[in-house]
């Protein structure tokens, strides 16, 4: 049993893991980086238009960290 549950955690992180390095790459460049992010010009990079891209990339970003942990926790079992 345990293994069917680490083969299907392997196969949700690695497809997760892809997945979220192409959404990343795929997404279009906002242009100050980090430190204009979170103030004055850059504060257009969360607003209205990004919202659905960046809800799924977050999302996806926790389903890749919580299938890691869950890989961990189960690693020995």
């Amino acid at each position: 049993m345990w293994t069917s549950i680490r083969l299907v955690l392997w196969i949700l992180f690695l497809g997760s893991a892809i997945l979220l390095s192409i959404v990343v790459l795929l997404q279009e460049s906002k242009g100050g980086g980090l430190a204009e992010a979170f103030g004055g010009v850059g504060a257009e990079t969360f607003g209205v238009k990004t919202r659905g891209i960046n809800k799924f990339t977050f999302s996806l970003a926790g389903v890749f960290v919580g299938s890691a942990i869950l890989l961990h926790m189960f690693w020995n079992a």
